[in-house]
Order: structure tokens, then C-alpha cells, then sequence
């Protein structure tokens, strides 16, 4: 591991540190990891939310045309039942895409979903650097990694940012618009227009202090080759999901 620091650094030190210097940074936070992952879940969270109070105008409209497109699909079967029970689950999607119950859901599943990629990604990581022969406790590495999760953090400002100055949510992030068919519904169920939307400068600085944390994880040794296998398993955990759902609505034929 890097040489890292005889003292506990601060927090605000680790976050100014991350940008000019990450792998002493990482080395430091590998070397003392006790609560140092609060932080960066605390500005992750924080940037999520911001983003969903924006946008949030917009999920409510995407969930209103969703919900008026599966009335339309159940016309047949809605027209047989009583009018108290039509009228009972109108109201019932009706809550469904309300903002307080779209913001709350949306809220916690991405949390979720942060959670998630962090003990996954720890967990990828932990896997091969104990294959090359230099282990780092689990634990550690969790820690460390909550910190290359900060540009995705600031990416969610900037879209934030974006979205109260112009009024309008990013529709297609990344390299996305180069794939993009306008639907946004079918686009957001197409793998390629996923995995183009994961590709920008953000997710590129994310790679770069994954790197970094290799490096202080294991100073004499190669980090490119693992950096790589995290990416693609990166990508393709994030397009795998969509492309299974696409192939499911299709059927076989």
C-alpha cells in the first residue's frame, strides 16, 4: 500500500485531495477508513435528491402518460368491472404517480441502487486484487471507493443545475444522443442507448480514481487490466438489466 499518513486526516482534506492528488488521497483513506465513507454518501444523497427535486415535474408527467397509456390497454377490462371499482383503481395509479410517491420511490431506490454499487464494486475490486496477491480488507476498500463515487455526485449537480436554469431535464445523457429515437420509453428499455448514456466525462473521472485506488492499493503493480474488467462489469451491470427486460416483452420469436 502508499505511504500514507501517520494521523487521521480530515474529511474536508480527503475531499480537496481528491482532485489534485487521488491516490495519496485513497492511500490515506485505505489507511484510515473508519467513518470516512460518510461523506461522500452524505454528498451523493444530498446531489440525488437535488436532481429529483428539479426533475421532479417531469417524472410526474412521464408517469402520467404511462399510467394513461396502461388505462387505455385495460379499457376491456375496466369497462366489465363496477363503476366503484373502476373509479377505486383510478385513484389507486392516481397515487402511484403522484410526486410525493414518485419522489419518495425514486429516493429510496436510488439509495438502494448506491448502496449496491458500492459493495459491488468493493467487492470486484477486493476479488482481484486478492487474485493478483496483494489482499486489502473488504472494509477498506468500501470505503475508499465511496470516494470515486463523487463525480457521478457532481454530475447529478450539474444535470440539477441544468434543469433550474433552463427548465428542461436532460433527456439523453452521455453519448446517448447519438442513439436516441425520441421515444423516451423505448429508449430508456434499448442496452445501447443505456450504455451510451454511461459514457461521459464523469464516468471517465470515476475510472481515473478507480485506477488510483488500485495504485495505492498496490503501488508496485499493474492496475490498467483491472481497471478494465471494473468497467466493463460496470457497463454491463448497468445495460444487462434492460436488455433482459427488452427480451422478455419480445418473447423468443
Amino acid at each position: 500500500m502508499e505511504h500514507a499518513p501517520t494521523a487521521s486526516p480530515s474529511s474536508l482534506s480527503l475531499l480537496l485531495g481528491i482532485i489534485d492528488r487521488p491516490t495519496s488521497t485513497l492511500a490515506a483513506v485505505l489507511a484510515w477508513p473508519r467513518w470516512k465513507w460518510l461523506l461522500p454518501l452524505l454528498i451523493c444523497l444530498a446531489a440525488t435528491a437535488l436532481l429529483l427535486a428539479v426533475s421532479l415535474e417531469d417524472l410526474s408527467q412521464q408517469a402520467a402518460q404511462q399510467q394513461a397509456a396502461a388505462m387505455q390497454a385495460l379499457d376491456a377490462q375496466l369497462q366489465a368491472m363496477p363503476a366503484a371499482e373502476q373509479e377505486q383503481m383510478r385513484q389507486q395509479m392516481a397515487t402511484f404517480t403522484g410526486p410525493l410517491f414518485l419522489g419518495l420511490t425514486t429516493f429510496v431506490t436510488s439509495a438502494l441502487g448506491l448502496l449496491f454499487s458500492w459493495l459491488l464494486g468493493a467487492g470486484i475490486l477486493f476479488l482481484g486484487l486478492a487474485v493478483g496477491g496483494e489482499p486489502v480488507a473488504y472494509a477498506r476498500l468500501l470505503a475508499a471507493l465511496s470516494w470515486t463515487w463523487l463525480p457521478f455526485a457532481l454530475r447529478d449537480l450539474v444535470s440539477a443545475g441544468w434543469a433550474a436554469a433552463t427548465g428542461a431535464v436532460r433527456v439523453n445523457p452521455g453519448l446517448s444522443y447519438f442513439v436516441a429515437t425520441g421515444d423516451r420509453m423505448a429508449d430508456a428499455a434499448n442496452p445501447l442507448w443505456l450504455l451510451a448514456s454511461q459514457v461521459d466525462l464523469f464516468w471517465l473521472w470515476h475510472l481515473v480514481l478507480i485506477y488510483a485506488l488500485l495504485k495505492a492499493a498496490r503501488p508496485r503493480g499493474s492496475a490498467w487490466g483491472l481497471t478494465l474488467v471494473y468497467a466493463v462489469i460496470y457497463l454491463v451491470l448497468r445495460v444487462a438489466p434492460a436488455a433482459l427486460l427488452a427480451g422478455l416483452s419480445t418473447g423468443p420469436f
